[in-house]
């Protein structure tokens, strides 16, 4: 476009940035217009799935199109899945909550194999939004792949909650940052 290279590559990483900003701001909107308890779960699909596009190399895409299009098409199915993921998640801290909390002592020894189930857990939502739009399972059997990705590659988890503890870190010393950011670069890192 230009004929500076530098002034190409500054337009190029501006251009990225305000892509980049939209997105997160589609999802913030989307996710109030679902009052936030249904719309976190298939805004957040939606971002996966703009993001997944970049990635691919389909840059020049219609943001807001691909977005919508994704929203509307994953809303009940994501919530249904959203829902029964917060329910285990609820479950296992309840579990955590009163293993801390109780006399018997040998509840105390399920301590450590729960914080692994936890940690399973945790991976298993990681995986989840990456895998919903990347692959074409649906239902019960998404969130077992999710569970098993987990399972079977620990490292790469690792590698997740590195990064990711990284981004927050970034997040931490630059508030403002979440609101350009928040939602869009840990997305982008996770696929």
């Amino acid at each position: 476009m230009f004929t500076n290279p530098l002034i190409n590559k500054i337009y190029s990483l501006s251009n990225w940035i305000v892509k980049i900003c939209y997105v997160n701001l589609l999802w913030g909107i989307f996710m109030l217009v679902g009052l936030i308890v249904f719309g976190f779960f298939p805004a957040t699909v939606a971002l996966f799935t703009v993001c997944r596009k970049w990635m691919l190399g389909d840059r020049d895409i219609s943001i807001f199109s691909t977005f919508w299009s994704a929203y509307k098409k994953e809303f009940i199915l994501s919530n249904l899945l959203g829902a029964l993921l917060l329910f285990i998640g609820l479950v296992l801290y309840a579990d955590l909550l009163m293993i801390q909390q109780t006399t018997i002592i040998v509840l105390h020894y399920l301590y450590v194999p729960l914080l692994l189930i936890c940690g399973l857990y945790l991976s298993t939502i990681l995986s989840f939004f990456p895998m919903y739009v990347h692959y074409d399972t649906k239902g019960f059997q998404l969130i077992k792949n999710a569970f098993l990705i987990g399972f079977i590659a620990p490292i790469s988890f690792v590698k997740h909650i590195i990064g990711l503890g990284i981004i927050s870190y970034l997040f931490i010393t630059f508030p403002g940052s979440v609101l350009l950011f928040g939602g869009c670069i840990p997305a982008l890192y996770m696929m």
